[in-house]
């Protein structure tokens, strides 16, 4: 289905991003994955690799924009660019917005806001130059849709996401350049390896699946969003979360 497609996954290094990176090789795409975690990032492209696939690792630290720039050249140097997936992110520190540190606060939106901004920035400047349009998927929360309680910088950050991931499928909808927000649930990361295991079987017993989602899972959406199956798709945001937001 993406044969010949050229595909970014920042933070494609583990768990969602290292899923989703799975998943388009599978499908035929060229995968061009971004990341600070080199050794990781290595490791599952020898490992797309090994399954016939075509895989390119760059680093990246999407918290700085001559990275953002330099990993959409490579992509373009291999091809072009038709699928940019924003992926990477960090947690934070969890605090009480009234005890929130600035560095913290900064930090948070840095990678997870400013950093999707110039992913989708530099990616739609790439496929508006080469004419073909496009899929970007930026990869939310469900912190974004509902208050978060100790993780505000976190929901502010993935809010912002969502509202900007319409905003730039509206301005660039002429142009077949689509752009979606996925809003994962609690699912089976390395951001959860801060929680206590008390505080992970509570937030298991909250959802009404009582589980948490696989990276395979939201894997699954992204691709779906990023391929032509979801052609009449744009500016919109996808919730998966084991039907906690119905609650």
């Amino acid at each position: 289905m993406l044969h010949g497609k050229v595909a970014i996954v920042t933070g494609g290094a583990i768990g969602i991003g290292a899923a989703t990176a799975h998943l388009l090789a599978k499908q035929g795409a060229t995968m061009i994955i971004g990341d600070i975690n080199q050794q990781a990032g290595l490791a599952t492209v020898e490992q797309i690799r090994s399954n016939a696939g075509q895989a390119y690792f760059r680093h990246c630290d999407v918290s700085h924009e001559a990275d953002i720039q330099a990993l959409v050249q490579f992509a373009l140097d291999h091809g072009g660019l038709d699928i940019m997936i924003n992926n990477a992110g960090i947690g934070g520190q969890p605090a009480p917005l009234h005890l929130t540190e600035n560095h913290n606060w900064q930090r948070v939106l840095e990678i997870d806001l400013t950093g999707v901004f110039w992913g989708q920035k530099y990616a739609s400047q790439a496929m508006l130059a080469g004419g073909k349009g496009g899929a970007i998927v930026n990869v939310a929360s469900i912190a974004g849709v509902a208050g978060s309680p100790n993780l505000g910088p976190y929901g502010v950050a993935k809010a912002g996401v969502i509202q900007m991931s319409k905003t730039g499928a509206i301005e660039l909808a002429p142009a077949g350049i689509r752009i979606n927000a996925v809003c994962p649930g609690w699912t089976e990361t390395a951001i959860l390896d801060g929680f206590e295991p008390s505080i992970q079987e509570r937030l298991i017993r909250s959802i009404p699946l009582k589980r948490m989602g696989t990276p395979h899972e939201i894997a699954e959406l992204i691709v779906f969003l990023a391929s032509p199956a979801a052609s009449f798709i744009t500016g919109a945001e996808y919730i998966i979360d084991g039907g906690i937001t119905s609650m």
